[in-house]
């Protein structure tokens, strides 16, 4: 028994390595560093954000797309229940969105309410260094469930599954919520505060949202692997741009 806790410990530690990996290198990049109390806190209530956007997305979207036991019954969903005349275009079209929308508020969701209006969120950088520690944090409780099974199951498969979403799906969170972030700290420096906010989200859904298609149709259209580099590669390299110019502002807080 002590034996088996301590692989799966291991197992769980090694799935988390990818979001932190990302964390450190974000963090290194703030001259000054947020209180570590409130990175812990923000991270843990990222992972707790996932496990909301998971019954979220099985009470929307259900579960008969997730691979498995094709014999065993399945939950539609309610979209599915609501609309029954949807198209098999649509429908797809619809989930993809859905996912990416949900998980996405749901991440900003964690930082508002753990983070937004306390004091020590007192300059622009701020908001982009807690949207991205609400990330890797939703990324690291996806990380063990994807990967501690393959782990146990097939260690070279789940070593290799681990390097896949370091740079595949960690990489994309942290990108998403520093967009997200990036018009959370513009904010600061308007009146339509909730207008930058809405803009934020939608782009980084829409990142989401292209990154899961060009993913799941991968096997369709082999270049979407190529597409997905370049994409992901110039949002992140835009992510760091934004990142740098905020650090050169240090303005009181104001409220979203």
């Amino acid at each position: 028994m002590a034996a088996v806790f301590s692989t799966n410990a291991w197992y769980i530690i090694i799935s988390f390595l990818p979001a932190f990996i990302w964390l450190a290198f974000y963090l290194r990049e703030d001259s000054r560093p947020e209180p570590k109390r409130l990175l812990f806190l923000v991270f843990v209530g990222g992972m707790i954000s996932a496990v909301f956007s998971i019954v979220a997305e099985l009470l929307l979207f259900g579960d008969c797309q997730v691979p498995g036991d094709l014999a065993r019954p399945c939950f539609e969903g309610i979209l599915p229940f609501v609309f029954p005349s949807l198209t098999l275009v649509a429908l797809p079209f619809l989930v993809f969105l859905g996912i990416a929308f949900i998980e996405e508020y749901f991440k900003y969701g964690a930082v508002k309410i753990l983070v937004l209006r306390r004091p020590e969120f007192d300059e622009p950088i701020d908001a982009m260094i807690y949207m991205i520690t609400s990330a890797l944090g939703f990324a690291a409780l996806e990380n063990a469930l994807f990967i501690v099974p393959n782990l146990a199951k097939n260690f070279d498969v789940g070593l290799q599954l681990t390097a896949n979403r370091f740079i595949g799906a960690n990489l994309l969170h942290a990108t998403a919520s520093g967009i997200v972030g990036y018009f959370l700290a513009r904010a600061f420096f308007s009146h339509y505060r909730h207008h930058f906010l809405a803009i934020g989200i939608v782009l980084a859904v829409l990142l989401h949202t292209s990154f899961n298609y060009l993913i799941i149709k991968k096997e369709l259209l082999p270049t979407n692997i190529d597409l997905l580099i370049v994409l992901l590669s110039m949002m992140t390299l835009t992510v760091l741009i934004e990142f740098e110019q905020l650090k050169m502002k240090n303005n009181p807080t104001k409220q979203t």
